[in-house]
C-alpha cells in the first residue's frame, strides 16, 4: 500500500550517494589519488585504477623552483588538466611551441589527441616563502577513440568563475565559496562534458548541494576538515577519494549533498563529475609521460616510437607533436 507520505517522500530529489572510499597512496611530494600501474607494471601501484571520467589524479605541493625534473615528456590519447591552486608554473608544449607563465588560481588543459610533448615546472622566486610554493592537482581525463585521433589542443584559463555556496536548508545563509576550474562557467572547452570545482565550506552546521547531471559519474576528494558527510558517507582521512554511485536510479538524484556538523572546523573538497567514457583503454608509461591507446599492442608500439622521438628531441633540442 502506498501512503500519501511515502509518495511525497519518493518524489523529493535525493542526494547522490557514495559507492566506495579509497585512501591515498603517498609517494614523496606527490600523492596518488586515482590511477595505478601501466600494462607492464610500471608506475605507482594504487587500489583505485580509475574513477570515470578520470584515469589518473595526483595532488602535490612543490616547494622548490624548476620542478618536477621530467623535462619535455609525451602524452597521447587523453586530456591532461593541471588545477593550479597556488603559485606559478612555466608551461611549454610542442604543438604551440610557446612557453607560458600561469598564475594561480588557473586551469591548464591539454587535449593530447594524437600526441604531443609538454613540460611544466614550478616558478618560485623565494623558496622560503610558503605562499609561493606550487600547490596543484593533475588529472588525466579519459576520452573517446575518435578524440585520440585528433590534433592536440592547449587551453589556459586564469579568469576562473567564483561560486557562492548557500545552505540548502536556508538559502539566505552563505556558508562558503568555491572556484570552478573546468566546466560550463569557465572558458575551457572539453571533448565531453566535465565539471571540476573546489569548494570551501565554513565551520559549523550546514548543508550544501552541488548540482550533478543525473547521467554523469564522478568523485569527491576530501582535502581537509572534520565533521562532514558527502552523500551520507564520512571520509576517514585527508585526500580520501569518495567515488559516487552511478546507476539507473540516479535520474532522481540531481545533486550531491554535503552536510557539516556543529563541530565541523571547516571543510574543503574537490568535486569532479562528467560523462562516462566506457570505451576500452590501455596505459603505457614512456619517456616520463604516458600513451593511452585502445589495445596493449597499440600502446606499446606507439610508446616505442615516442621513446626514440624523445631521445632525438632531447639531443637535438627540437620536439614536434608526434601524432601529426
Amino acid at each position: 500500500v502506498t501512503t500519501a507520505t511515502s509518495l511525497v517522500t519518493s518524489m523529493i530529489p535525493q542526494s547522490r550517494t557514495v559507492e566506495r572510499v579509497v585512501h591515498a597512496t603517498n609517494n614523496g611530494p606527490i600523492t596518488r589519488l586515482i590511477g595505478t600501474v601501466d600494462i607492464d607494471g610500471g608506475g605507482t601501484n594504487h587500489p583505485l585504477a580509475e574513477a570515470s571520467p578520470c584515469i589518473l589524479l595526483d595532488r602535490g605541493t612543490i616547494p622548490k623552483n624548476d620542478l618536477p625534473p621530467f623535462g619535455e615528456h609525451p602524452h597521447r590519447g587523453h586530456s591532461v588538466v593541471t588545477i593550479l591552486m597556488q603559485g606559478k608554473v612555466k608551461s611549454w608544449d610542442s604543438f604551440s611551441q610557446k612557453e607560458s607563465v600561469i598564475s594561480a588560481p588557473a586551469s591548464y588543459w591539454v587535449d593530447a589527441g594524437r600526441g604531443l610533448f609538454h613540460d611544466e615546472r614550478s616558478l618560485i622566486e623565494d623558496e622560503d616563502d610558503p605562499s609561493q610554493h606550487m600547490s596543484l592537482f593533475q588529472l588525466w581525463v579519459g576520452v573517446k577513440e575518435e578524440d585520440r585521433q585528433k590534433a592536440p589542443r592547449v587551453q589556459i584559463d586564469e579568469q576562473l568563475p567564483m561560486l557562492e555556496c548557500r545552505d540548502s536548508r536556508n538559502e539566505a545563509n552563505v556558508i562558503g565559496k568555491g572556484v570552478y576550474y573546468v566546466g560550463e562557467p569557465t572558458s575551457i572547452e572539453t571533448p565531453h562534458p566535465i565539471t571540476i570545482a573546489i569548494i570551501s565550506l565554513n565551520a559549523g552546521e550546514a548543508a550544501y548541494r552541488f548540482p550533478v547531471d543525473p547521467a554523469h559519474a564522478g568523485f569527491v576528494v576530501h582535502m581537509r576538515g572534520t565533521g562532514v558527510c558527502y552523500g551520507g558517507t564520512s571520509p576517514q582521512e585527508e585526500n580520501d577519494v569518495l567515488v559516487l554511485h552511478h546507476n539507473s536510479g540516479d535520474s532522481e538524484r540531481p545533486f550531491l549533498e554535503v552536510v557539516t556538523t556543529g563541530d565541523s572546523n571547516g571543510v574543503e573538497f574537490l568535486i569532479c563529475v562528467g560523462e562516462r567514457i566506457e570505451e576500452p583503454w590501455c596505459k603505457k608509461l614512456a619517456a616520463s609521460g604516458a600513451i593511452i591507446a585502445k589495445t596493449p599492442a597499440e600502446a606499446r608500439s606507439i610508446a616505442a616510437n615516442v621513446i626514440e622521438m624523445s631521445k632525438a628531441g632531447k639531443e637535438g633540442g627540437s620536439f614536434a607533436p608526434f601524432g601529426l
